[in-house]
């Protein structure tokens, strides 16, 4: 059966009307990139298959993309991520949205597929989240003749494509849209890291001060959670496996400890990596009764929800997002938006004012591909350290702040 949004209720359209004008207000630098593409249309005659996360603001993006002239299908790509009120929406304008919120990892993959494949002649261009789409695309290129280009946005995805790249397996242009100042610090540090925390708040409704709270991982998405967490008055505790970082966690004022040092002691762990299976089961019988267990790095995979499972001998639904197994001599751990990410599930992810540079540096980097992506190399492409500034003046404006570049 097709995951397709279809015939989606004038109730729901008219509240996914409303959420996307809401997040329209606060992403004045991507409205602006609206406008003129608006006019100039350099997406005439592109076919857009897109596989990121449906929140509002991804609907400002694709109504962004609509206006410049594509015709666009998209997926959330995730569990508990897409906003069904905005799928109806975007569904009401023509969009071919495939997927809703809460389904099964299985139909994630089914809504990816039919998203890929829903023009018959194949999309002509990608805008990817985790290198879904792209791995799809290279694992059967005969079947998508006309693709010209991709864009992928995040570490994890980005990193995938570089080992592509080096394999010499990239026939196509792809444009990491990731490893930029604007990306990397507003969105990963401090809108995941903020969303987050936003998250197990409202999740678990805990006091976060004085709670030893354990984040897996310290790039830049670590970093935030650690920030924000300490904020609140956490005793924060970071675990990573480069020396690097680890350097960097300490000097940060953090603890650092082995994870399965941290997870004896842990009040709170949130994986932060983007790598599957960090906590494991030896992980899990090592933690206290009464821990709260989420992750916030890549979809369902950091956690082994396989050997939790094989460890618990009942599951109760304690609060909305909230499953608490229970383990072997009546110890329990609280686990937040099933192993999903919980700053998506249990909040609404970033704030609109962050991905506005986010998905201004997306919108700018599809509209160049819209226009040259003939004449581009195959292989890996990184976005300009220009556009990057360009983003930057461009919120600077938005937000009325004078710096010195400015005189």
């Amino acid at each position: 059966m097709s995951l397709r949004v279809t015939s989606p209720s004038a109730e729901l359209v008219r509240r996914g009307r409303e959420s996307l004008d809401f997040a329209r207000s606060q992403m004045p630098v991507l409205d602006a990139i609206q406008a003129e593409a608006a006019v100039n249309r350099p997406l005439e005659g592109h076919r857009i298959s897109g596989c990121i996360h449906l929140t509002k603001e991804t609907g400002v993006l694709v109504e962004l993309l609509l206006a410049a002239g594509a015709e666009v299908a998209w997926t959330g790509g995730d569990e508990v991520s897409t906003q069904d009120d905005v799928a109806a929406a975007l569904a009401d304008q023509g969009v071919r949205v495939f997927g809703r919120r809460g389904i099964t990892t299985r139909q994630v993959e089914e809504a990816a597929a039919e998203a890929l494949t829903a023009f018959p002649s194949g999309p002509t261009l990608v805008l990817d989240n985790g290198s879904r789409l792209i791995e799809t695309v290279l694992g059967d290129r005969d079947r998508f003749p006309e693709l010209l280009a991709a864009t992928e946005k995040t570490t994890e995805g980005s990193r995938r494509v570089r080992e592509w790249n080096r394999q010499g397996r990239l026939d196509f242009p792809v444009v990491t849209v990731n490893d930029i100042v604007t990306k990397w610090e507003v969105d990963n540090t401090y809108g995941t890291g903020q969303s987050t925390v936003d998250g197990i708040l409202r999740a678990t409704g805990a006091l976060i001060a004085g709670k030893r709270f354990v984040v897996v991982g310290f790039g830049h998405v670590g970093r935030g959670v650690a920030l924000r967490a300490a904020g609140l008055g956490a005793r924060v505790i970071v675990t990573c496996r480069s020396a690097t970082t680890a350097v960097q966690a300490r000097l940060a004022g953090y603890e650092v400890l082995p994870l399965r040092q941290a997870a004896a002691v842990a009040d709170i762990l949130c994986t932060a990596t983007g790598y599957p299976d960090v906590v494991r089961g030896h992980h899990l019988d090592l933690l206290p009764s009464g821990a709260v267990l989420c992750n916030t790095g890549h979809s369902v995979t950091e956690i082994n929800l396989a050997e939790l499972q094989a460890r618990t001998e009942e599951v109760r639904e304690v609060r909305p997002h909230v499953r608490r197994h229970v383990l072997a001599g009546g110890r329990y751990v609280d686990l937040l938006s099933g192993g999903g990410l919980v700053n998506l599930d249990a909040a609404e992810g970033n704030p609109s004012e962050v991905m506005d540079v986010t998905f201004a540096n997306q919108a700018l980097a599809a509209l160049r591909l819209g226009r040259d992506a003939a004449a581009l190399q195959p292989g890996l492409h990184e976005v300009s350290g220009e556009q990057d500034q360009e983003v930057a003046r461009r919120k600077l404006v938005a937000m009325g702040i004078d710096y010195d570049g400015t005189e």
